[in-house]
């Protein structure tokens, strides 16, 4: 009889405090959509599209006229031509580094380490911290993928496919069918490119923003079909249909409202190094960040090509053996389809 009487108050404990904490939630948003504030109702509302969960909850308190003309605008694609360009603050033809010093690092600086093949820094922004890893050989990144891919299938955790490969670390890469944020990873949302040949999808289909490496390690971003990815010459790639292509030919992309949330990109620059950025998102320390901040990351980092990866719950960065960046999922890590990995030196191509 006690032990009935004490786990009624444990469940009492348990109903009272998940309440509390609903109508909290509850006041907050009702807050965000209905204060006076515009930009933090838009925020809201990208921020909720952008998951594969949450897409209802702004409808549940705006109007779908309102959500609509929040949601309508969309990023200009980016322009090619010399009066658009935005100069990074390095000579692209050089194929130096001059305004990161031989570090490569985003303040300039000197430093002991300046040869170390890999290098992770700390990112903080506004509304976000995160890390960026400086691979300076780009041969050393590849996508990993699955033995299948289809109905039925599972997909790995990232460390599964860090283990598989032999990696040194890696993130998350491509995205993947997610109904209800309930998804096994095992369906790509897109095309899947291993040792030049289609993996998933097919050459006459059209696919927005495949990311790819050639056999020279060079990052190639695109709207494109399946065909002309493998006649660019990438022969490793994926497809994120809901990303963006943050820089092209050096060429920053114009401004996208968005949310913020967990995010994760790829770059390159001028000197061939590879970055691979994760952002943490929906937590106290680290609200996410939005497109624009991506962008702008990537370009305070010397990206002359950059794109964006899958985020939310699959953001996530391992380097040697641990996870170095705080995941969003309560649950734990998302099963992946594809993930970009970084080989030991002498394993890469």
């Amino acid at each position: 009889m006690k032990f009935l009487r004490f786990l009624g108050s444990v469940l009492m404990f348990l109903f009272t405090g998940l309440l509390i904490f609903t109508v909290f939630l509850v006041l907050v948003i009702v807050i965000l959509v209905k204060g006076p504030s515009l930009q933090a109702r838009e925020i809201f509302v990208h921020s909720c599209e952008e998951t594969s969960a949450l897409k209802f909850l702004p409808r549940w308190f705006l109007p779908d006229e309102e959500v609509d003309r929040i949601l309508a605008p969309v990023m200009e694609e980016p322009v090619q031509t010399a009066e658009a360009f935005v100069p990074l603050g390095y000579d692209t033809e050089a194929g130096g580094d001059a305004a990161f010093g031989a570090k490569g690092s985003a303040d300039g600086t000197e430093a002991e380490d300046a040869q170390e093949p890999i290098v992770v820094e700390d990112i903080r922004g506004g509304t976000y911290v995160g890390k960026m890893m400086i691979v300076s050989d780009p041969k050393r990144v590849v996508i990993g993928t699955l033995p299948t891919y289809g109905e039925g299938v599972s997909g790995r955790f990232l460390p599964q496919f860090i283990e598989a490969y032999e990696a040194v670390g890696g993130t998350n890469a491509g995205g993947f069918e997610d109904p209800d944020g309930h998804g096994k990873g095992g369906i790509p949302d897109g095309i899947v490119i291993e040792n030049g040949e289609i993996r998933y999808g097919s050459a006459g289909s059209y696919y927005r923003n495949i990311i790819g490496l050639d056999a020279d390690g060079k990052l190639h971003v695109g709207h494109m079909t399946g065909a002309q990815a493998l006649s660019d010459g990438i022969v490793t790639g994926v497809s994120f249909s809901p990303g963006e292509i943050l820089v092209q030919d050096g060429v920053p992309a114009e401004h996208r409202a968005s949310g913020l949330n967990p995010r994760t990109a790829i770059g390159q620059r001028a000197d061939g190094a590879m970055l691979l950025l994760v952002i943490e998102g929906r937590h106290a320390g680290s609200l996410g960040a939005s497109y624009d901040d991506l962008r702008d990351e990537m370009v305070k980092y010397g990206a002359v090509t950059a794109s964006m990866l899958d985020g939310g719950t699959s953001s996530a960065m391992y380097y040697e053996g641990e996870q170095i960046t705080r995941g969003s999922n309560l649950l734990g890590m998302r099963l992946l389809p594809t993930t970009i990995l970084v080989l030991p030196e002498e394993k890469a191509g």
